[in-house]
């Protein structure tokens, strides 16, 4: 299979206007990742030229193309906002890098301010429903159409929902927009993603993403993704579990003082995985107020999910294995089966690392356990 074919597109971010565009052969390397419900980097050197430093201002738009194995044709990967730049000598030659952050590092340019809350009581701002609205609400408000002036972005668009989230409460004074989405978007099982549109304009989606290509639920019946030593796809294999920080019964403490004070117990799926593996700790929940018992519960689960044994397998795929080839039989967000020796885990796709040097394409992909 042939090298891939890569382009580099600049984009002016207040006139969206192309700056300039740089085919791969002109890189020395490039290096970037595509993360879910993270902020991805670019990494980029080129030969220095004399227009690079106004080419590569401060956030202009640096979108990354990749021939597609499934069309043969450009297909865009990601866009990243400047960040930083270094021009410097190296022998005789003069080089220019370039660091970038992905597009959700916008919603991290914010805090929540309650005072762009309408319905802010207290000096909070205090949300409840499913996942979807709740952050939409918190994107339009804090960033997009209907924040204050100096804070919203003309160009934020905050794409519909569909309603499909789980339900989930914040009660939110000052701390940063991107990690309060991080951690709704968790609890209530969906994604997030700030894209391109066109120009210099941008939309924020927030829908659960990826496609479920595990082989408990495809086989026999759909294809299914695997990887596997004897399919000839998981190089460099790393399946890592760790369960030092593991606990899986929680005593969740809601109001009151003393033998009075709210107590629910609720206990992990992994309680009796092993005669000695109950591990107790209390969680704090005082927001939980008398009579809202799911209010309770909810913090119960989301602090056992947060204790739960810890997994992660890694391989480092050339991009072309059987089966396994990004862009055609899988991609960021999917659920995929990894299977070594008698481990066969549902993991997803969390992160997809790509650099390209005069050695060639490198890929590393990430994934997690399945929630």
């Amino acid at each position: 299979m042939p090298l891939p074919d890569y382009q580099i597109t600049v984009i002016n971010p207040a006139t969206g206007l192309t700056n300039w565009i740089y085919d791969g052969a002109a890189l020395y390397d490039l290096r970037y990742n595509r993360a879910l419900n993270d902020i991805g980097a670019l990494a980029l050197t080129l030969p220095s030229r004399t227009e690079m430093p106004s080419v590569f201002s401060l956030d202009s738009l640096v979108e990354v193309s990749r021939t597609s194995p499934l069309t043969g044709k450009l297909q865009v990967e990601d866009t990243y906002l400047t960040r930083l730049t270094h021009r410097f000598r190296e022998g005789n030659e003069e080089r220019f890098v370039v660091g970038a952050l992905s597009l959700n590092h916008l919603l991290a340019r914010r805090v929540i301010d309650p005072a762009d809350d309408p319905l802010s009581a207290g000096g909070y701002s205090t949300k409840a429903g499913p996942a979807d609205l709740v952050l939409r609400a918190y994107a339009r408000e804090q960033i997009g159409d209907l924040a204050s002036a100096g804070r919203s972005i003309s160009t934020f668009n905050v794409g519909p929902v569909l309603t499909v989230g789980s339900g989930v409460g914040k009660r939110s004074r000052y701390e940063n927009l991107f990690e309060v989405f991080q951690e709704l978007a968790k609890q209530g099982g969906v994604d997030f993603v700030v894209s391109r549109i066109i120009g210099n304009t941008f939309r924020l989606t927030i829908q659960p993403m990826g496609g479920n290509l595990t082989r408990s639920v495809n086989y026999p019946f759909a294809p299914f993704v695997m990887f596997n030593p004897s399919r000839a796809n998981l190089p460099n294999a790393s399946l890592l579990y760790d369960r030092k920080k593991e606990a899986n019964f929680c005593y969740a403490l809601g109001q009151g003082q003393g033998d009075s004070r709210i107590l629910t117990k609720l206990q992990g799926a992994t309680l009796y995985d092993s005669i000695l593996n109950r591990i107790e700790f209390a969680q704090d929940i005082r927001l939980a107020e008398r009579g809202q018992t799911s209010q309770l519960l909810t913090g119960a689960r989301d602090a056992l999910r947060e204790k739960q044994p810890q997994r992660e397998f890694t391989f480092q795929p050339t991009g072309n294995q059987p089966g396994a080839t990004y862009r055609l039989d899988f991609d960021l967000g999917d659920r995929v089966t990894a299977a070594w020796d008698t481990e066969e885990v549902n993991l997803r796709v969390t992160d997809v690392e790509l650099g390209i040097d005069s050695g060639g394409e490198t890929i590393s992909i990430k994934l997690e356990p399945v929630a």
